[in-house]
């Protein structure tokens, strides 16, 4: 979860809100120990963010691995916070930053968040097309995972064209390195973007794992002071549940449920039924059946294949039968359906 919290918010109590959430990992404030071993006392694995390894200029890239040191004895952290949406020119840096954390590090990542498709490809992306931008950073950058943001509902709705492209330039990309991949949720308003109700933040999580994600992280989980504004994200700025809080908590606890099988499959491609028929990548016949608006994920194990299905409405149910098996699915839900 983005933003979990401030400093002047950071309680054992309010980690152990977000752990009870199903949440398993956070960014801290800092690399402070005080900090590090709270987030270990509520069962949360920790993404460091050192303000001097984060945005790191060239001048401190010699520096890194002694400041490295200086708490990467750590078993809970999971990686360290290097730069959010970096253009091509400073990818190499990024790049510099990354491997030395990784080479000092083994059981560590350095965390890099990619541009959404809709940047600005002159401003943002030096004027690479989307794809160019994502092979610059394989290439720049050695990175473990890969994770992008795409934050697809506006004031005007939802802007499919765009989330779904996304996904599926993400995927492939991530298939071709044998590489896993992230996406960031919308689950606040910020600028043009509302705040998704219940069904389209399990949409854009139940999608992602559809195409194949490994990990998702919401944005925000708490409200954000920020001079464009943010409404409430899973909690609100006092740290009182909003209605968003259980909805993600049901599907957390629902993922994590069926983590071990998730992590394990690859993605072969996607099917559409009823809307969004023309963002079908994988023509593979389906022995079930399928009734209502519904994408279908198809995910390949070492032994089985499963759909992961989901309903792509917002209001009405669908419904997915398989092995004699009816799947009833709420607006926006998924479920994992082996084949």
């Amino acid at each position: 979860a983005w933003v979990p919290y401030y400093r002047d918010a950071l309680t054992q109590e309010r980690l152990s809100v977000i752990a009870e959430s199903g949440i398993n990992f956070l960014p801290t404030i800092t690399c402070e120990k005080a900090e590090r071993d709270m987030l270990s006392k509520a069962g949360l694995k920790i993404l460091v963010n050192d303000d001097r390894v984060t945005y790191c200029n060239v001048t401190g890239i010699g520096k890194v691995e002694e400041w490295l040191s200086e708490y990467m004895d750590d078993p809970d952290i999971m990686g360290v916070f290097v730069w959010d949406e970096p253009s091509p020119t400073m990818m190499r840096l990024c790049g510099a930053i990354n491997q030395t954390i990784q080479q000092a590090c083994k059981n560590t990542f350095g965390f890099i968040n990619l541009h959404p498709e809709y940047s600005d490809k002159k401003l943002q992306r030096d004027g690479l097309s989307y794809e160019e931008y994502l092979e610059f950073f394989i290439k720049s950058c050695s990175p473990k995972v890969i994770c992008y943001d795409n934050y697809p509902f506006y004031e005007d709705g939802f802007h499919y064209k765009s989330f779904f492209y996304n996904l599926s330039a993400i995927r492939n990309l991530a298939k071709k390195y044998s590489l896993p991949f992230w996406a960031f949720i919308q689950s606040s308003s910020f600028g043009k973007n509302v705040t998704p109700n219940k069904a389209e933040m399990l949409f854009q999580i139940n999608a992602s794992i559809a195409y194949g994600a490994q990990g998702y992280l919401y944005f925000t989980y708490g409200e954000v002071v920020h001079e464009n504004g943010f409404g409430s994200g899973l909690v609100d700025k006092n740290g009182n549940k909003t209605r968003l809080y259980s909805s993600a908590k049901q599907i957390n606890e629902y993922v994590t449920e069926n983590s071990k099988i998730l992590l394990s499959l690859e993605p072969l491609g996607v099917r559409f039924y009823g809307k969004y028929e023309e963002y079908s990548d994988y023509n593979a016949d389906f022995s079930g059946k399928v009734n209502g608006n519904v994408l279908l994920g198809f995910l390949k194990g070492e032994s089985q294949n499963y759909v992961y299905a989901v309903n792509t409405d917002f209001a009405d149910r669908a419904c997915v039968s398989c092995n004699n098996v009816d799947y009833a699915l709420n607006a926006g839900e998924g479920v994992l359906i082996k084949l």
